[in-house]
């Protein structure tokens, strides 16, 4: 996995995540703003598996004392210098390696990253002990209920056996926090920020018969239409979750 990442973030899809700083920024403005009024800052955050380093910009800007936790050394090495110092590498999949000092948290979010790890409530467990009592947890993944699953079949992008090792329903991510030990756990729909052109260069490996589509269409479309960043639902999921005071 660690490998695959690598590869990618040189010369494959993940290469065009790390060119997206601005469309990504836009995005964690966003997020933050899905849960900042429950957990505000000033706080201490840590961010498991964040990549470039992007949310941590946004969170930074925010006012949070944010850290981040990465696996891949050319992901680290493509955040902003000021970020990059608060990024350590480590790998989700070794406790070890990847938590902080227990309670030490006030939040601790983790996008895009539960469906890459090898047990999840051991994973949540984990984040659990890094936080502080009435701390929270925030964490999108993609829906296994979504209408696209059903709609696409072998070819829904997020059957990603490279990366993706466990998928799960509102149902089963409700499941695995609240067995992790967590209370008001609340599961919604969660939107990122994504231009047309992006959106379909990312599925160009898992679903070339829809990228081929798209760039015969293309040229179609009005430049400034295919380059404008929209909120929008892909699939996925995210929880929002409390460790409880006592």
């Amino acid at each position: 996995m660690v490998r695959y990442a690598d590869t990618q973030y040189r010369e494959g899809v993940y290469r065009d995540y790390v060119r997206a700083r601005g469309m990504k920024h836009e995005h964690f403005r966003h997020r933050l703003a899905e849960f900042e009024g429950r957990f505000p800052p000033p706080g201490r955050m840590l961010d498991l598996g964040c990549s470039c380093g992007y949310f941590l910009d946004m969170a930074l800007e925010r006012g949070y004392d944010a850290y981040g936790v990465e696996f891949s050394e050319a992901a680290i090495a493509a955040a902003q210098p000021a970020t990059r110092q608060r990024i350590r590498r480590g790998n989700v999949n070794d406790p070890e390696s990847a938590n902080g000092h227990p309670s030490e948290y006030d939040v601790v979010t983790a996008f895009d990253i539960i469906e890459h790890v090898e047990d999840p409530v051991a994973f949540l467990d984990e984040i659990a002990g890094m936080l502080v009592p009435g701390g929270g947890v925030v964490i999108s993944t993609p829906d296994t209920g979504h209408v696209l699953r059903y709609l696409m079949g072998r070819r829904w992008p997020m059957l990603q056996p490279m990366q993706h090792t466990t998928l799960m329903s509102r149902l089963g991510l409700r499941i695995a926090l609240e067995r992790a030990g967590f209370c008001e756990v609340a599961v919604t729909t969660a939107r990122k920020t994504l231009t047309l052109e992006y959106l379909f260069e990312q599925v160009r490996d898992h679903n070339p018969a829809l990228h081929a589509a798209y760039a015969v269409t293309r040229r179609m479309v009005p430049g400034a239409v295919r380059s404008h960043p929209v909120r929008i639902n892909i699939g996925e999921l995210l929880a929002v979750a409390v460790k409880p005071s006592r």
